[in-house]
């Protein structure tokens, strides 16, 4: 039995950190879908710049050529016409500035050298979110495909042992909340000078996470009442009460005030795995709310301070 045990701890922690790994290529692709967005603004901005710089150069060289006439080719590059290169079009208007004597080519180059930048920055950054889509897609293939694997593994172990594994793992989470109270107990009464004091809204952040008791696990998910991954929980009860963090556990831990694990108070968060790949929520009393893994629920568990590699607190 302890081997089952042992082999189906293994599996959820694999799981977890495939989870976590696919948590974050979401959170990668959010952040380039913004830089996207504002890079093809400014490009939207940098063309109608140039436009009306063309526009300007066109009324000059028409007043210019007024006897000759406008050539085809001067036509073309002072056109809206987009099977021009950079290049030529930047060659061609700064010759007609400086032939004109009149208009700043100075501003004229940088403005199309700006354009140039910005489209070579759109090519990366689309670049870098099919990169983050293509990752995300295979660590959730990987994750589904282990979670299946525990699912099953879960399954037989019901059938062949059925109330003795039951009853063990009970014993065993009654053991790890005494083990949890107890360790917890000696926290009290130790004073921190430079551990800045809880957040007033803790409370909110806490009675937001209890909502969601009994919600199920899924992999990068913060749908209230729906599914939650660990950090989704995280992230939404804290944005409940008024706060804002980081939406996976590696950024919020990287991210928030770290505090020594024995300064620990209700609505901190608990972090554990290597690399961290897991966050609860404190509740106090050695208790912690969270989204466990796949085939679990949001629920309140005993905290294994043994596995804690840090703690944090949203302000």
């Amino acid at each position: 039995m302890n081997q089952i045990i042992a082999e189906l701890d293994r599996l959820g922690e694999q799981i977890d950190a495939l989870g976590e790994d696919y948590s974050l290529a979401v959170n990668d692709m959010e952040d380039i879908a913004v830089e996207i967005k504002n890079t093809e603004k400014r490009i939207a901005e940098k063309e109608a710049e140039l436009a009306t710089m063309q526009g300007e150069l066109k009324q000059l060289a028409l007043k210019t050529f007024t006897h000759g006439g406008l050539s085809s080719g001067l036509s073309s590059i002072l056109g809206s016409s987009s099977s021009l290169s950079d290049i030529v079009r930047k060659k061609y208007l700064t010759g007609v500035a400086l032939n004109t004597g009149v208009g700043n080519t100075d501003a004229l180059q940088g403005v199309i050298d700006d354009l140039a930048k910005e489209r070579a920055t759109l090519e990366k950054q689309k670049k870098k979110a099919e990169a983050a889509a293509n990752f995300a897609a295979s660590q959730l293939d990987r994750a589904e495909a282990l979670a299946a694997t525990y699912e099953q593994k879960q399954a037989q172990a019901e059938r062949e042992l059925g109330a003795a594994l039951r009853s063990e793992r009970q014993r065993r989470e009654a053991a790890a909340l005494d083990a949890a109270k107890a360790e917890a107990a000696k926290f009290k009464g130790a004073k921190y000078a430079n551990v800045a004091p809880a957040s007033s809204k803790a409370g909110a952040a806490i009675r937001a996470a209890l909502s969601q008791l009994g919600v199920r696990y899924r992999f990068g998910s913060k749908s209230p009442g729906v599914s939650f991954d660990c950090s989704g929980l995280t992230s939404w009860a804290w944005g409940v009460a008024g706060v804002g963090i980081p939406r996976t556990s590696r950024t919020q831990y990287a991210g928030l005030n770290r505090i020594p694990t024995a300064a620990i108070q209700p609505g901190d968060l608990i972090f554990s795995g290597y690399p961290i790949h897991h966050v609860a929520m404190y509740l106090g009393n050695g208790q912690m709310v969270h989204a466990p893994r796949t085939g679990d629920v949001v629920k309140v568990s005993a905290v294994y301070w043994s596995r804690v590699v840090g703690v944090v607190r949203p302000r």
